[in-house]
């Protein structure tokens, strides 16, 4: 178990020694019952506060994650998280923003078939000098991961709609 929760952990985490915690988050793992053919829930605690329960482990590991992303991008110091997919191409950065569910994920995969390089499909985090850093999460699937920080060549304003023909067009 402890191996999973690890693999939710953000990009660059390390362990230290802290007395205190700004956050804590408990999980209950389920699984059989006292009672015959009965299960127990998996539980996530966030604070004190219950954030999930499950029968199946999957949608509670999924929370966790999800709040430990957010939780994360709110309160990063010397870093600003924007819900987007970005990938690396010729030394800079192409910035898709967007919300879930609107097709970013499906574009930083085809950019990433195409030669690019996975920063993240999740949050473009930049820094002061408005340079994007790599976030990957979960597994690239063979994909070349980022390495340093890109200036942004490309912010692309798109969403996924069914049948849609391609048109772009330029913005300030």
């Amino acid at each position: 178990m402890l191996e999973r929760l690890l693999d939710l952990l953000p990009p660059g985490s390390t362990p230290v020694p802290a007395a205190r915690v700004d956050r804590l988050y408990s999980l209950v793992a389920g699984g059989p019952g006292i009672t015959r053919g009965a299960r127990r829930l998996n539980v996530l605690y966030v604070d004190e506060t219950r954030r999930a329960r499950s029968l199946e482990l999957a949608p509670v590991l999924s929370a966790l994650a999800s709040d430990l992303q957010l939780y994360v991008a709110e309160h990063a110091r010397g870093r600003l998280f924007v819900h987007a997919g970005v990938v690396g191409w010729q030394g800079r950065a192409i910035v898709i923003p967007g919300r879930s569910m609107s097709g970013k994920t499906t574009l930083v995969r085809a950019l990433v078939a195409a030669g690019a390089t996975l920063y993240s499909d999740e949050y473009a985090v930049l820094d002061g000098r408005g340079r994007v850093h790599p976030y990957p999460q979960g597994p690239a699937g063979g994909a070349p991961r980022a390495g340093h920080p890109l200036p942004i060549g490309l912010v692309l304003l798109t969403r996924y709609r069914p049948g849609g023909r391609w048109r772009p067009r330029r913005l300030s």
